[in-house]
């Protein structure tokens, strides 16, 4: 089957669930070409979208949740409105593709395949996969065949937004098979060149490099050896971030300061604990790879949503203040905090390979 795949560049969560979703496919013998549906749009309304949500996630996360909540309340037309601008766009993508199924990782290309159905354009089958743990604004709205849901305890909450039940699909989000692939702690400490180090923990906000990260690490780092521990501070994609860090940090030789990587998988398998902004494919990353979850300052919204839904089934613990991170990190050093506690929970409940479950799913043998 030929396969597209609708993805939005809101950050890099959605590109890389749409990635994990084509490698499956390719390696079951589909043919998937991946799209991203803002290339639909109008330019000024797709850079708006796409700069404006990065801008405000990252310097202005008040107002952002601000927004958020509005939506969840009251939810507002024009989101679906300025999305069913580019469904005839997507509609030719599909023809030119010769495509026998489309899969949405956003909820805005979904919308346009919704609309393409109310106008009787649109046959073939058309999925969704939410890529926070929760049901998100507009999610409700949508005309799909199925809906892959992150977990089954989210079952209810997504029907009670007004989809079928028989169309929920608890399948588990989407990550690389790098971060689902057992890996020995030591082994991937010793190509980190970590290897001598008593204790690791990883601090990353997203590919945006979002949020209180410098004071995060100057709190976490108090905590550490200089000599026998080290906090890899991850700044993404955030190269001012990346560059005012290497200078302001340099009096802690505990911290290691990484730009960009693509060896996350490798940090995770690596580390003792994720200290992290609750996005959706960061939490089940970090579930894949079976490490401890600490979450600093979410972003008021979907995040908030991760947060809870997380820390309140014993999946993850959260520091409300950075203040709260230094006891989290002793505890769970000291064994005050037992992490196995954690990954027990995660172990009972959570699926496995999303991948695969969505394909099989989408092209049924």
């Amino acid at each position: 089957m030929k396969v597209t795949i609708f993805t939005c560049a809101t950050g890099g969560g959605h590109n890389s669930t749409a990635a994990a979703i084509g490698r499956e496919l390719a390696a079951l013998g589909h043919t998937p070409v991946i799209r991203d549906a803002l290339a639909f749009l109008p330019k000024f309304s797709a850079n708006f979208i796409s700069k404006g949500h990065n801008f405000a996630y990252r310097y202005a996360p008040k107002l952002y949740g601000v927004g958020y909540r509005m939506e969840e309340r009251n939810p507002s037309p024009l989101l679906y409105e300025q999305s069913a601008k580019g469904a005839d766009l997507l509609r030719e993508a599909l023809r030119a593709d010769g495509a026998d199924a489309a899969i949405c990782v956003h909820v805005f290309p979904a919308m346009m395949i919704t609309e393409l159905r109310r106008r009787r354009e649109l046959s073939l089958p058309a999925w969704f996969v939410a890529t926070d743990y929760t049901c998100s604004p507009g999610v409700g709205e949508l005309d799909m065949d199925g809906y892959c849901i992150p977990h089954p305890a989210l079952l209810e909450e997504f029907a009670a937004a007004g989809l079928d039940p028989s169309r929920l699909h608890a399948t588990g989000i989407p990550v690389s098979p790098d971060f689902i692939r057992p890996l020995d702690k030591q082994t991937a400490r010793r190509a980190l060149h970590l290897e001598n180090k008593r204790h690791v923990v990883v601090l990353a906000c997203g590919s945006m490099g979002a949020g209180p990260m410098r004071s995060a690490a100057e709190k976490i780092a108090r905590e550490l050896s200089p000599s026998e521990d080290k906090l890899v501070m991850v700044c993404g994609s955030n190269r001012r971030l990346y560059r005012s860090s290497k200078l302001t940090l340099e009096e802690y030789p505990q911290i290691q300061v990484v730009g960009f990587t693509k060896r996350m998988p490798l940090y995770l398998h690596g580390c003792d604990a994720l200290v992290t902004k609750a996005g959706g494919l960061t939490t089940t990353e970090a579930v894949a790879a079976g490490v401890p979850l600490l979450y600093l300052d979410a972003v008021p919204g979907c995040e908030t949503r991760n947060l809870e839904f997380m820390s309140s089934r014993g999946y993850a613990l959260a520091a409300a203040y950075e203040a709260e991170l230094p006891p989290l990190i002793r505890g769970l050093f000291s064994g005050a905090i037992d992490p196995e506690t954690m990954l027990r929970n995660r172990e009972k409940t959570f699926p496995r390979d999303a991948a695969k479950a969505i394909c099989t799913l989408v092209c049924p043998a």
